[in-house]
């Protein structure tokens, strides 16, 4: 029986981020490593030479990223993102506004709200459209735009002032 393969959606700026991270990683970090182990060896004593044994682990690390890395790059399918701006209650009282980006679940990053299409939020947030309302636990989110020219930094602006953010 054949191994199903494992599809990795991401942004396109998602999947550039990661074939730089790993042109990176094989090149310039890979020799900045090889040099740090010839150092080390230099040094002599390989069976008490701390040096040696943080630069083997070192490049065990970036050899493991790099595999991780060519698999998320060989299984990418590109995906369009989705914007919003939503606005955020807590306990009833109005605290934020902010653009909202899904994204592939390997370039999520929730402190710049790049949500995971695969996530609670997520899901929930694809069921509602502009102007309404949704709640997750004592959070009350509200879709103030969905429309991807709208959703830009200075429309994000313009919508704080009127909220009084």
């Amino acid at each position: 029986m054949a191994e199903e393969q494992v599809i990795n959606e991401m942004t396109q700026e998602g999947y550039n981020e990661k074939v730089k991270e790993l042109n990176e990683r094989m090149n310039e970090k890979r020799n900045a490593i090889s040099e740090q182990i010839k150092y080390a060896k230099s040094l002599g004593d390989f069976s008490e030479n701390a040096e040696l044994d943080a630069a083997k682990e070192a490049e065990n690390e970036n050899e493991k990223a790099i595999l991780r890395l060519q698999h998320e790059i060989a299984t990418a399918k590109i995906i369009k993102p989705q914007k919003f701006i939503i606005s955020e209650k807590e306990n009833g009282q109005l605290y934020d506004a902010y653009i909202c980006e899904l994204v592939g679940e390997t370039e999520s990053d929730f402190l710049n709200h790049k949500i995971s299409k695969q996530s609670a939020f997520a899901q929930e947030l694809s069921k509602h459209k502009k102007g309404e309302s949704f709640k997750i636990n004592e959070f009350e989110f509200k879709i103030i735009e969905d429309a991807p020219k709208s959703v830009t930094p200075a429309n994000l602006e313009n919508i704080k002032k009127e909220l009084g953010l």
